[in-house]
């Protein structure tokens, strides 16, 4: 044999142990491993050529026979593999996208559905009348004014949470008093029964309050309720509204 040529074993493709050969079965085994070869014939010669055995700059490797095969089989598998990784990323990649647009859909759909929700609650909040015999309550500084219709007639109550000294009257919106009360109260409560001074339809219901430790002449707000008569009887009455001056309430 020449000096220059080594033989060197057969290395598995799966754990790089040495591969026995059975020539008689043409079959070649890693005892390690367990994974067989099966080829053509058995190996009969393959070697590793050194350009310089001591130095050596390059190897060329010289396969033959069933060496080659096997080669060329773990050759194909692994471009196999690499096939099939890059297909299941691509199907993961599509999945990832369809996934990503189908939520954002659905967000954009929730987003506009609170939206539309949240606009119709405002608009029926505008829009939604008051009924007959139901409270209706408004804030003037610290002095809560509520309205109710009963029995024909509107009753106001104003329960003072403040420790200012007030004057209340009432009056329609021809400035005729119908009561008053003078004298410091925690609290003043009206009863306003139609008469010839309002006529069928609409009418309009006003209590001034008067801050008494002013000795103010003007009052300080006016409590205006819009009222809705039928046969000299009051059946249905607005909120009041509050407001600093008369000409600043909408008459309609």
């Amino acid at each position: 044999m020449d000096n220059n040529v080594k033989m060197v074993p057969a290395i598995c493709t799966q754990c790089g142990g040495t591969v026995e050969v059975d020539k008689t079965k043409e079959e070649a085994k890693c005892p390690f491993c367990g994974t067989s070869f099966v080829i053509e014939k058995a190996i009969n010669n393959y070697n590793v050529k050194y350009a310089t055995i001591e130095h050596a700059d390059n190897v060329n490797i010289d396969v033959t026979g069933a060496v080659k095969e096997v080669l060329d089989f773990a050759g194909t598998q692994m471009s196999e593999s690499r096939k099939v990784r890059s297909e299941q990323r691509k199907i993961d990649s599509e999945l990832h996208s369809k996934n990503t647009i189908a939520f954002f859909k659905l967000y954009g759909f929730m987003f506009a559905g609170m939206l539309v929700f949240g606009l119709i609650a405002f608009i029926i909040m505008q829009f939604t009348g008051n009924t007959g015999g139901d409270e209706q309550g408004e804030e003037a500084g610290t002095s809560v004014i509520e309205c109710q219709v009963k029995e024909g007639a509107l009753f106001t109550d104003i329960d003072i949470s403040d420790d200012l000294e007030w004057k209340y009257q009432d009056f329609d919106s021809y400035g005729v008093s119908l009561s008053s009360e003078d004298s410091y109260v925690n609290s003043y409560h009206s009863c306003i029964v139609p008469n010839n001074t309002f006529d069928e339809g609409v009418g309009y219901a006003i209590t001034a309050g008067f801050d008494r430790i002013a000795m103010a002449s003007d009052p300080s707000y006016y409590s205006v309720v819009k009222v809705y008569i039928e046969d000299y009887q009051i059946v249905n009455a607005d909120d009041p509204v509050i407001v600093e001056s008369l000409s600043e309430y909408s008459y309609e």
